[in-house]
Formats: C-alpha cells, sequence, structure tokens
C-alpha cells in the first residue's frame, strides 16, 4: 500500500486540476549549428543580409574593413542545417576595370569553418530578376535552378582579406550572379 501512496497523491492532485498529468512534450532536437558568425568580403558591398526570409538587423552587422569602397563584414548569426542565407550584393561594373567579388566564410572560430562559397556545390544559387527576388528570399529552395557563377573577373585583393579576416585556412572561391546587382543565397544541408 505504501508503494502506490505516491500514484494515489498524483492521481488526487491531477482530478484536481481537471485532468491527468503527463510528461512534457519531447522537442525536437535543434541541430548543431554550421556556423556562429558569417565573414563577408564584397567588391563592392553587400547591401541586404536574409536569414531564413528575414532580414538581419544592423546590429548584427559589423565593418571590420572598407577599402576604397570594397568591404569586409562580420555577421554575428547562428546558421544551422535547412537555414538558408541570402545577400544582396552590389558591384559597380565601371570601377577597377569591372573586377567584383564576393565570397562567405560560415566560421565557428578563426580558421574553424561550416561552409564556404563555392560555385558548382549546388548549394549557392543567383537571382538577377527583380520580380523574382521577393520569392528567392522567403522560398528556400526557389532558384536553386540558377547556380551562382565563378567570377570571370575577381578583385585580386578578395582572397587575401578572406584569409586575413576568417583565417588563413579559407578556401573557399568568390561567387556572383549575372547582373552588377544581385542576390546570392546559400542553403545549408
Amino acid at each position: 500500500m505504501l508503494r502506490l501512496l505516491p500514484w494515489l497523491l498524483l492521481g488526487a492532485v491531477a482530478a484536481a486540476l481537471g485532468g491527468p498529468i503527463t510528461a512534457p512534450a519531447k522537442t525536437a532536437p535543434v541541430p548543431p549549428a554550421r556556423a556562429h558568425y558569417l565573414v563577408t568580403v564584397a567588391d563592392d558591398f553587400v547591401v541586404e543580409v536574409y536569414h531564413n526570409g528575414q532580414r538581419v538587423p544592423d546590429s548584427r552587422r559589423h565593418l571590420l574593413l572598407e577599402q576604397f569602397g570594397a568591404t569586409v563584414e562580420r555577421i554575428d548569426l547562428e546558421v544551422r542545417p535547412g537555414d538558408w542565407l541570402v545577400f544582396n550584393v552590389v558591384n559597380n561594373r565601371l570601377r577597377w576595370g569591372g573586377a567584383s567579388y564576393f565570397a562567405v566564410a560560415g566560421c565557428f572560430a578563426r580558421d574553424e569553418f561550416g561552409f564556404v562559397s563555392r560555385p558548382g556545390t549546388g548549394a549557392w544559387s543567383a537571382c538577377d530578376r527583380h520580380g523574382d527576388v521577393d520569392r528567392f528570399i522567403s522560398d528556400r529552395g526557389y532558384g536553386r535552378d540558377r547556380p551562382a557563377r565563378a567570377i570571370l573577373r575577381p578583385w585580386g585583393e578578395g582572397d587575401g582579406h578572406m584569409r586575413a579576416f576568417a583565417g588563413a585556412g579559407w578556401k573557399g572561391a568568390p561567387v556572383w550572379g549575372e547582373a552588377p546587382n544581385t542576390w546570392i543565397k546559400l542553403i545549408v544541408d
């Protein structure tokens, strides 16, 4: 009888509260992070950043370097599998003989990468049609059939800045779309 006493008490409490006492619902496990922050290098610059369809607040973006209009940023953002990032990047094709550059490193710490930009992997796509931009930002899979491309004339100092700010072990490559004002998407798997 003493063994049943705790169960009887729980039953009485449950009845008094109007229903059975149940174990807390199990929540789905949170996938491990793929990055704690991002480093971007752009020639000329990143206008906006979106995470899962939502604009990243300016308070999370930190300008690390501005060199003749080209920029390096750190973006404090936890990125997990299933997330998607969209970057609106622009380039003045009249500067530097038409050179452009956009690269990203998803970092845990300096020289610890969860992902890097690289054309041809299937994870990076581009949108150059202004009428498609809203859907490209808000719909994770939209535009995946338009891969980001390698840059024909990359800014010569871009890779050096990626290694200086993300880490010497950065082995990514810059990506771009077709237009001087383009949106680049990464789907994180």
